[in-house]
């Protein structure tokens, strides 16, 4: 079993992600700007994500830094940059130091979010097309993630996660939903890489629409299990299939969403 330090804990992810960790029978410490929630059943830290040298002590002895921390919609360029992109560097040079050897960076799909669906299938990486200041993190987190790789020899995978949640919210997710059971296996998978290198991969479920190149992900373990349908199905549900023409960021590429601009 492995020893997970997951940042941004106190988020929507984390703790969601988190007892269903412990469940499987892994030690999980989270650190946050704020307290853990108090329902909590496992360690947490109140820590900043500008403090390295917290960072560093609250990491020592893990087998994998999980980086989720960080706005998670679009925000001023100012507050991304300190947050979002100064922060992922903090995570990896702390995660360095402590001698962590893998990190898990929650990268997402608004790095593309402006490529179409109906281009994305047979793609196993995509490059850059962000929607948004956010995105434009995700893409710069992508790049530290390959540079701590290359450079200190360090297992990193950026995950660009798409809508996760209990389940998929509207059509686009009947495409992109991520669903918490297959966070954790991809999680697990990362935890258990004995290679160094970058990978960056979907962080999507089995969804029947098959819009997203599963190879990547694949070449690291993770096999999702879950799909929106069948969620659906079995709620008695039908949202139709989401237009392949669109752009698969959804609304963060829309005008209604300008860029800089806290929605």
């Amino acid at each position: 079993m492995a020893f997970f330090v997951i940042t941004g804990g106190s988020g929507t992810i984390g703790t969601t992600i988190a007892p269903r960790l412990i469940a499987d029978g892994h030690r999980v410490r989270t650190l946050d700007a704020v307290k853990a929630p108090d329902d909590a059943t496992w360690e947490h830290v109140v820590a900043e994500i500008q403090d390295v040298d917290a960072l560093t002590k609250h990491f020592a002895g893990a087998d994998i830094v999980l980086h989720l921390a960080g706005y998670p919609t679009e925000r001023a360029w100012n507050d991304i940059l300190t947050v979002n992109i100064d922060g992922t560097r903090n995570v990896l040079e702390a995660a360095r130091v402590a001698g962590v050897q893998r990190v898990l960076l929650a990268s997402s799909i608004h790095a593309v979010g402006f490529a179409r669906a109906a281009d994305v299938r047979d793609v196993e990486v995509l490059p850059p097309r962000p929607d948004t200041y956010y995105g434009v993190s995700k893409a710069a987190m992508e790049a530290l993630g390959s540079l701590y790789a290359d450079r200190f020899g360090m297992t990193v995978v950026s995950a660009r996660i798409c809508q996760f949640g209990d389940r998929p919210t509207d059509t686009l997710g009947v495409a992109t939903w991520f669903s918490p059971g297959d966070a954790v296996r991809l999680m697990e998978a990362a935890a258990a890489l004995d290679r160094p290198g970058h990978a960056v991969v979907w962080g999507v479920s089995a969804n029947r629409p098959g819009w997203f190149s599963t190879t990547a992900g694949e070449s690291i373990g993770f096999v999702a299990r879950d799909d929106a349908v069948a969620v659906l199905e079995r709620d008695g549900e039908d949202r139709g299939m989401p237009d392949e023409r669109g752009v698969i960021g959804g609304s963060f590429a829309s005008d209604d969403h300008p860029v800089g601009q806290e929605w």
